[in-house]
Parts: C-alpha cells; structure tokens; sequence
C-alpha cells in the first residue's frame, strides 16, 4: 500500500496531494492485473475509467485512416492513461497494450471529476498530458502518409525498365543530338570525299539508312515503356495526394472534435469549481 501511495505522487492527477489524501483516494480505487500482450483500453471502446500504472509498462498506439498501428509513447509506473475519455465522454482515442506483466489503480468518471474540481493544478497537468499526446499524434500521422513517388516507384522497378528509363533519358538530351550529328556528318563527308576505295557506304547511304532504320525500331518501343513508367508514376502521385488529403481531413475532424470537448469540459469543470467555491464561502 505504501509504495503504491508513492507511485501514486509520480501522476501529474495526484501530484499536489498530501499522504492522507491519497491513502483515502487509494481506499476507493480498484486494482486491476495485465499479462504481456494484453489490450487494456482499445480504441473506440467506452472509456469508463481513467488508469495509473503502479506495476510494469505499456506502450500506446493509435490506428491511421489505413488501418496501421502508430507507436506513441512507452509509459510506467506512476504513469496514467484513459484521461481524455474521462474529460470529453467519448469514446476511446488509443490502445493501450501491456509489455510486461501491468498493475492499475482505476478511478470511475465520477471520481476523476472530484479529484478535478478539488484540485485545479491536476486539471493542468492533465491537460498538458493530453495536448502533448495530440500533438505526437499529429507529427506521426503526418508521417505515416509522406510517401515519396520516386522511392515507392524506384523499389518496385524491374533491371529492364530502369534500362529504358536510362535509355530514353540520354536519347532526349542535347548531348545525344550534338555527338549523332556529329556522327552522321562525318560518315556523309567521308563516304562522299574519301577515295573511291576508301568507301564503305556511298550514295545513296544504304548502310546508314540501314543502321537509321534498326535504331528508331528499337527506339520507339524503349521511349513508350519509359512513357508508360512515367504515367504509372503520375497515378500513384494522384493517389498518394488523395490519401493525404483524407487523412488530412479526418485529422482535422478529429482533432477540432477533440479540442471542442476539451473546451466544454473545461467550461463545465471551471463552473461546478465556481459553485463549489461560492458554497464554501457561503457556509
């Protein structure tokens, strides 16, 4: 009992408590055991409680708009979770899952309220768990949708087809136009001022037409698969920025949800500590 009332002074909830208080706030609170791998909140459940671990860790996730489970934060003893459930009534943001074997001490949304109105540093405390947890939540979903287009294409190419990609970028640069003219004027000039038994291709360049005509019949179809490379390219981009754009969407709906019942919590807690406060000093 005595290091759980200790572990219990490590929460920012119960941080400004004195030793009486918290054994009478331990009377009240149940105790609950997790083996490794078990979930002790899941998202989207209804959160009726509000935990602080007193035994082991437990690691916190959430779940994208592709249904991928994001990594958070690792927590321990005198940690808690559960409080944003407690504060807006909805339901449940993350999962919490144990590592080790877990030890919790649970308060009910009534008593998380009490402990709220009677001592308005907690209220704080809580509040910048939370905003910190928001915030880490958005880095990460911002994250898990930054694909890069050339990345994703790049580990999906085949040897053949970063060949033609090579191919149709040296054959449309200015380097390629300058050295093939180069090339075909000294093969004209040669084949038209060298002695006649020097010659290897003259008029009308049946050899060159030749050596044109194999190039260009190669070239054709090499430059249309780099085309269609470049088009598969253009729809994955489109995709990805659809997806950003969702998730994008569902991010800011959720956090303006959230951050609207954090104010009408706030509200509510700040004039019930009001009447609170009027009564006292009325008695």
């Amino acid at each position: 009992m005595k290091r759980q009332i200790e572990l219990l002074k490590q929460a920012s909830l119960f941080s400004d408590m004195d030793d009486t208080e918290l054994a009478a706030m331990r009377v009240v609170m149940e105790e609950h055991s997790f083996v490794p791998g078990q979930n002790i909140i899941r998202e989207n459940e209804d959160g009726k409680h509000v935990f602080v671990i007193v035994g082991g860790s437990a690691d916190i996730f959430i779940t994208d708009a592709s249904g991928q489970e994001l990594f958070l934060e690792k927590i321990g003893a005198g940690d808690l979770f559960g409080e944003m459930s407690m504060l807006t009534g909805n339901p449940r943001m993350v999962c919490v899952r144990a590592v080790d074997e877990v030890k919790t001490l649970t308060l009910s949304r009534t008593q998380f309220h009490d402990v709220l109105m009677k001592h308005p540093h907690a209220a704080i405390d809580v509040l910048t768990v939370v905003s910190k947890r928001l915030y880490t939540t958005d880095k990460l979903l911002r994250q898990s949708v930054s694909r890069n287009v050339n990345e994703v294409i790049e580990e999906k190419s085949t040897i053949g087809q970063m060949i033609a990609d090579r191919f149709a970028s040296t054959m449309g640069s200015w380097n390629f136009i300058i050295i093939q003219s180069l090339l075909l004027i000294t093969w004209v000039l040669y084949n038209s001022l060298a002695p006649e038994s020097m010659r290897f291709d003259t008029y009308p360049f049946i050899f060159l037409n030749l050596a044109l005509s194999f190039q260009a019949a190669y070239a054709a179809p090499i430059i249309m698969m780099s085309q269609n490379r470049s088009s598969d390219k253009d729809r994955l981009a489109a995709e990805i920025d659809h997806q950003v754009n969702v998730k994008a969407e569902i991010k800011t709906g959720l956090i303006m949800s959230r951050l609207g019942d954090l104010e009408k919590s706030m509200h509510y807690l700040h004039g019930e500590l009001l009447e609170h406060m009027g009564k006292g000093e009325a008695k």
